[in-house]
């Protein structure tokens, strides 16, 4: 039973295990590749935006450090444990979006603040076949997440056909959060992130092809000597509106960790799991405009490949649009 406990526990996002301070060994950052729609850091008019995002994500599976499927392991008296599992998450996502009158630099400035509220839960069930024992392990949780704030956007159209950007954001640890805790929704850290978004248009903008790398870097986790490595991310994709009110639109994203996890509690240091994971992320999404120019509905699916040291995931997303002509 210490064994079925200890692969429960580590291969769960938000679950501890014992340990000098209890941090979790899987810290997959703050940014999700290929779930954002294509247009959505492109450059705006002025005034305010509000936006809401939905996602819904499953999970049957873990990979390795090699890429390999996770599908049991072998205990200490030499049997083999089967493992099957179940992951599955809820996140909303309101944000207002507030694009600037006036130039800096010649550039549109643009801030945005963003809570989160996110639900989870999860099923485990273990078998032993030469003893026929079984175990299984389930739970849930959910709550307000870390909050995300964009101080700094700047962006530049550059004549008719190409737009460019930076973008600062912070992610603030105000989600629930304690190292002992298996009912985490926050990550316990600070993170900074970095973004350079880059549109060239086609065909009076009907078509849109982007480029964007990001760049993330992080504190220390509360109450523990662990500060998780530095990641980045390199996105590209293209949007096509089809007709005046229907677009559609391919994105592929590349996540990796390109930096140690560093402290002394950085205990999976000495262990075979000590690996920079990483993953790929490709998704389809289709947009239409029921009010011109004031309301816009996008759906997207977008499913993980390439995964090392990671859960690999589908995704469901459904966001909504609204311009509401205001301060512009």
């Amino acid at each position: 039973m210490k064994n079925i406990y200890f692969i429960i526990l580590l291969l769960l996002a938000n679950m501890s295990v014992s340990n000098a301070q209890n941090v979790s060994a899987y810290q997959a950052g703050a940014y999700q590749p290929g779930i954002m729609n294509v247009r959505d850091l492109a450059v705006v008019s002025p005034g305010l935006i509000f936006i809401d995002y939905n996602y819904w994500n499953n999970s049957n599976s873990y990979y390795d450090r090699n890429g390999e499927e996770v599908k049991g392991y072998i205990n200490t008296d030499g049997q083999y444990v089967n493992l099957t599992q179940q992951i599955g998450g809820y996140s909303n996502v309101p944000v207002i979006f507030w694009a600037s009158k006036f130039k800096i630099l010649g550039a549109t400035y643009m801030a945005t603040i963003a809570p989160s509220y996110i639900s989870s839960n999860y099923k485990m069930n273990i078998h032993i076949d030469k003893d026929d024992q079984n175990a299984s392990s389930s739970g849930n949780t959910g709550g307000f997440g870390d909050l995300a704030v964009m101080p700094l956007g700047l962006g530049w159209a550059l004549g008719e056909n190409i737009d460019l950007s930076f973008f600062y954001t912070f992610y603030a640890p105000t989600g629930r959060y304690e190292n002992e805790a298996s009912d985490n929704v926050g990550r316990g850290y600070w993170t900074h992130q970095f973004q350079v978004p880059f549109y060239y248009y086609l065909k009076e903008k009907s078509t849109a092809l982007f480029v964007m790398p990001t760049y993330e870097v992080n504190s220390k986790i509360e109450d523990s000597d662990v500060r998780p490595g530095s990641r980045m991310t390199l996105e590209y994709g293209i949007s096509q509106y089809v007709t005046p009110w229907l677009e559609l639109e391919v994105l592929n994203g590349h996540n990796w960790q390109i930096g140690d996890d560093k402290g002394n509690d950085v205990w999976w240091r000495e262990t075979q799991m000590y690996t920079k994971d990483k993953t790929s992320t490709v998704s389809f999404g289709v947009g239409v405009w029921p009010w011109e120019g004031r309301l816009n509905i996008r759906a997207k699916y977008a499913m993980d490949y390439g995964v090392e040291q990671r859960y690999k995931s589908n995704f469901w997303s459904l966001s909504a649009i609204f311009i509401p002509n205001i301060l512009n």
